[in-house]
């Protein structure tokens, strides 16, 4: 694919009865090489495991952000403790407004896990900072590629600001996704920046009683 490339216009497909839907997941690489960038870095950040849920949760519920919310306290404490696994976060007047996650599995490799800002704080240049931090700390890991992925429930502007940031899409794929609100990953009130065909009474019942049932770290993310 060319630098230029945009992936073709994508319909969703969605099973209502399911709270099912299909998603596009755009994954995009840049080689990892020295530069100077105004915007700046963000700051080294070292979570806690309650700290790094609160954050997950702030930035990432209004797009139905859930991976982590579908692992265990365990695996997500011992992966902050990895080396091979860094963070950085951005604040502004109002305090967090942000963080980027990195990790290093394969020699040569680096991958960013999750990168974003609360909603108060987009369009300010914060991002940037993130990413221009993730490609500092993948060169310090040796790595020569940094790559991610973004996804059709993530914000429209996404794709456009990874590509400004120098990475360049190199594979696409197509995803059936169960609404983790049903799975009761995520409460009733998150997804507002995702446009889905489910609301009314009858969906917030579904989501609101497997939000009840759900796992000790959906519900600790959502209560901090």
């Amino acid at each position: 694919m060319t630098a230029s490339h945009r992936p073709e216009s994508f319909q969703r497909h969605h099973q209502p009865d399911q709270f099912g839907y299909s998603s596009r997941v755009v994954f995009l690489e840049q080689p990892v090489v020295s530069t100077h960038d105004s915007a700046g870095q963000a700051v080294p950040w070292f979570p806690d495991i309650d700290d790094y849920l609160d954050a997950y949760h702030r930035v990432g519920a209004p797009w139905l952000w859930s991976d982590r919310l579908a692992m265990g306290r365990e695996r997500i404490t011992r992966d902050l403790s990895d080396p091979r696994q860094q963070c950085w976060r951005v604040d502004d007047e109002r305090g967090f407004a942000g963080f980027c996650e990195l990790v290093s599995r394969r020699p040569g490799d680096a991958e960013v896990l999750h990168c974003g800002v609360v909603p108060t704080a987009r369009g300010r240049g914060l991002g940037r900072r993130l990413i221009n931090s993730a490609l500092t700390g993948a060169r310090a890991l040796g790595a020569q590629r940094l790559w991610l992925h973004t996804c059709s429930e993530d914000s429209a502007a996404a794709l456009g600001f990874y590509q400004r940031a120098g990475f360049r899409i190199f594979a696409t794929r197509l995803e059936w996704v169960i609404d983790p609100r049903r799975r009761g990953l995520l409460d009733a009130g998150a997804g507002d920046a995702v446009n889905l065909p489910w609301t009314g009474e009858a969906a917030v019942n579904a989501f609101s009683a497997a939000a009840d049932a759900g796992s000790d770290v959906a519900r600790s993310a959502g209560n901090r």
